[in-house]
């Protein structure tokens, strides 16, 4: 009894590690965000703006919050042959050819800013054809929706709630 009261505690410890672990982990690149997120991360040399898209990209447009954007150049925009533009705090890249940014995760484009940037709004992303792709901002440490469709409350703040019983929205 003592020694299975030792093990329960235990993995609870490593499991409350663990939680720690992930709800506090440092965004270090685009593959360590959700699905359809952008997220602008400070370098020593400048900012990168790190995404993660599950369908191709198009193109792209979104405001610098809190500074101006001096420069706008390379990541996966510029290596996929899209023509990127900066003016006053926004910034927009698109390919002239049709090329697009494969799906998957990585950084989008970097930035040279005059200010201290706060995160990115008025996110458009579109695919190959100008369809709307759906993409939120990451904010960092910023819990993210239950995403257990079994959980009570799924698609809502916060951890995932269970009940032994029915739920009460179905």
């Amino acid at each position: 009894l003592i020694f299975g009261g030792y093990m329960n505690f235990t993995i609870k410890s490593l499991l409350i590690l663990i939680f720690l672990t992930f709800s506090f982990a440092q965004i270090e690149d685009g593959c360590d965000l959700p699905e359809n997120n952008l997220y602008l991360s400070n370098t020593s040399w400048g900012y990168e703006v790190f995404y993660n898209s599950f369908e191709d990209i198009g193109g792209f447009q979104f405001d610098v919050d809190g500074a101006t954007v001096i420069t706008a150049s390379g990541g996966d925009a510029e290596a996929n042959g899209f023509t990127i533009s900066a003016g006053s705090t926004t910034v927009l890249a698109f390919s002239f050819t049709g090329d697009v940014i494969p799906a998957g995760c990585g950084t989008l484009v970097e930035l040279t800013l005059d200010g201290d940037a706060t995160g990115l709004s008025e996110i458009i992303i579109s695919d190959a054809t100008g369809n709307a792709i759906d993409f939120e901002y990451y904010e960092s440490g910023v819990q993210l929706d239950c995403e257990d469709p079994i959980a009570c409350n799924f698609m809502e703040p916060g951890d995932c709630e269970y009940a032994d019983y029915e739920c009460s929205n179905g």
